[in-house]
């Protein structure tokens, strides 16, 4: 491989290139995620029949589905929830399957499965989900003087509307608030007196309050559509509403009772800050879609927002970029202390700012190979395969030092750049492949975990993989060819060939004083091994016992976690309350707990407080 270089340096030279120019473009095109694709569909389906009780939703809907959805292709188990009106059947599915086949096969068993169902009952909501879908961010919305059901309106018809025109976002309904929704008070007694029930007025109510088509006139030229507009301006004007004739007057609702602008049943309370309000979450697409680019959409979405009251706030909350960009962030520090570092050492041990930047080119370019790699593999840029860069970061540089340092020994021997960059590429290739080869097989149990563990964590092997092969691509190609046409070491006067310039006098001096003590210590070293040596079993020992008293004593200090500990600026408090307890009750419950939270947490590092409290209907 270093003799392909020398041989053709301009080939190694265009493909360097090529791999800085589109990977440098790809990185910022690439999917970010929090974590990487979990490819164990859930598919969720919502049945509606409003007012059953659970007991004959479970009997008459759940069950029937139930028994009808173990026909669908790679299930592996279900999971089923009955509520009042509501049943939510989720089905897991198989490792490996394909989500949208899934979702497919489900909704069609669904919908052939309907007539199955009682008369009256909703089409079921089919909805895929994935181990990985959670929201990437939440957008809030509070108002002083606004209601719960004008946030709803606000968040369902206007927010909603203009937030979704986010690239790469899917925007669900708002939760909290409720629905607005026009209410007919009526008395019993009233209704008694002039013979009406129930049934009698909701249906007058329903049949009155329309648009129905009423033809069409031709007058003249013109053919004129006509509509016969029946629908109530305001709920006051419904108060006057006839339910039916007597004799030669009206029945009116104003007789019976009233009618009011009012709000659906509520079964879930948002709170923002101690206040009842309405979030929409923020969900991201499949594809292509970036994490990090959804989220900072979002919050200049909300910055120009049009058609809202002034005192309507918004904030983007729960913030999933965070943990990305802290990521990256980490990343680019490793990276940063890495090159530094080796910088360092070469400069002081060889004593050559050029060979400095010769091995400065494997990091970036073995980290740019891998996210190409991790692209064309459909991959995403995640915190699991930034993990892996990191940990590889200081392998990375292994391979061309070794290179490096060999190149100089033939240099120092008196050989020609270019001879001296051959023998000494070829001479360690081997080596550097075993040593390449020997931490690959490290990460090769990843392929055997199964589950949830598999997806997050092949990611991070591939990322160690992948880049450090690149790195002995480069070390092998990058590092002979570099030093063949820039590295000159420095010798007596009057060897033109072998002079190094651009390097000061005082840094020489540096360098030949650091060498001469560096072989005292080197000598120091020899001594100790030496004399090592001749006690083996003591040696062997001694060190032995030393890391054992070491790592018992340290390990009873060390956490467990499946994911290492991050500060984001944030966390979820997770509380239930017994079955059947009113909405109302955990609200009181929940204000307790946010209390607490404002008890421990100093008021300068407190935010927001956001609340989920009951079910969303």
């Amino acid at each position: 491989m270093p003799s392909f270089a020398l041989r053709y340096p301009f080939f190694i030279v265009m493909l360097c290139l090529m791999v800085a120019l589109v990977g440098i473009v790809n990185l910022f095109s690439m999917p970010v995620d929090l974590f990487p694709d979990i490819d164990m569909p859930v598919v969720v389906v919502a049945t509606f029949y409003n007012g059953m009780p659970p007991q004959q939703i479970e009997a008459d809907i759940t069950n029937t589905f139930e028994r009808f959805f173990t026909l669908a292709a790679n299930a592996d188990h279900s999971e089923s929830r009955s509520l009042t009106g509501v049943s939510l059947i989720k089905i897991y599915f198989k490792p490996g399957t394909d989500p949208n086949a899934a979702l497919s096969n489900v909704a069609n068993l669904a919908m052939a499965d309907l007539r199955r169902l009682p008369p009256g009952t909703l089409p079921p909501v089919v909805l895929g989900l994935t181990a990985s879908t959670q929201p990437v961010c939440l957008v809030t919305l509070e108002g002083k003087g606004l209601s719960e059901t004008q946030l709803k309106d606000l968040a369902q018809f206007q927010v909603r509307n203009q937030i979704s025109n986010v690239q790469g976002a899917s925007v669900p309904q708002p939760y909290g608030g409720t629905y607005r929704q026009i209410q007919v008070y009526v008395d019993p007694l009233k209704m008694e007196a002039r013979n009406l029930s129930l049934n009698d007025i909701v249906k007058s109510v329903n049949s009155s309050n329309l648009i129905l088509p009423a033809g069409d006139v031709r007058v003249g030229s013109k053919d004129f559509n006509i509509y016969a507009n029946s629908q109530f301006p305001d709920a006051e004007s419904m108060n006057q509403m006839p339910l039916k004739s007597v004799g030669n007057g009206s029945v009116l609702v104003a007789d019976v009772g009233h009618a009011v602008d009012a709000g659906a049943l509520q079964y879930n309370f948002v709170r923002i800050d101690g206040q009842r309000s309405v979030y929409v979450p923020v969900f991201k697409q499949g594809g292509n879609s970036n994490t990090i680019t959804i989220v900072n959409g979002m919050k200049q979405a909300i910055k120009h927002l049009v058609d809202i009251p002034a005192s309507l706030k918004t904030a983007v909350v729960f913030d999933q970029s965070i943990f990305v960009k802290l990521a990256i962030r980490n990343l680019v520090k490793e990276a940063s202390i890495g090159l530094f570092l080796t910088g360092i050492m070469i400069l002081v041990f060889l004593g050559s700012p050029r060979a400095t930047f010769a091995v400065m080119l494997s990091i970036p370019l073995s980290a740019l190979v891998c996210l190409l790699v991790t692209h064309v593999m459909g991959g995403t840029v995640n915190t699991m395969i930034l993990g892996g860069l990191a940990l590889a970061f200081s392998r990375l540089i292994d391979d061309s030092v070794v290179v490096l340092e060999n190149i100089f020994r033939y240099m120092e021997m008196g050989e020609p750049p270019r001879i001296a960059a051959e023998k000494g590429g070829m001479e360690v290739s081997l080596a550097v492949l075993a040593a390449t080869s020997t931490t690959s097989i490290v990460f090769f149990p990843v392929t055997f975990l199964s589950g949830i563990s598999k997806y997050i964590f092949t990611p991070l092997a591939l990322g160690v993989v992948i880049s450090i092969f690149a790195s002995y691509f480069f070390a092998m190609t990058v590092v002979p060819l570099f030093c063949s046409m820039f590295v000159r070491l420095h010798h007596p006067a009057g060897d033109e060939e072998h002079q190094d310039t651009g390097r000061p006098s005082w840094f020489q001096g540096f360098v030949s004083k650091f060498n001469e003590n560096f072989r005292r210590m080197l000598d120091w070293y020899e001594g100790l091994a030496r004399r090592a040596l001749v006690r083996p079993g003591m040696t062997a020992l001694l060190i032995l016992g030393g890391v054992a008293v070491v790592l018992i004593g340290l390990f009873p200090f060390l956490g467990r976690a499946y994911f290492p500990r991050t500060d984001p600026g944030q966390f979820v408090i997770n509380v239930r309350m017994p079955s059947g307890t009113r909405l109302e009750v955990s609200n009181q419950y929940i204000a307790q707990v946010e209390d607490i939270i404002r008890q421990t947490v100093r008021p300068a590092d407190l935010g927001m407080i956001v609340s989920n409290i009951g079910v969303y209907p």
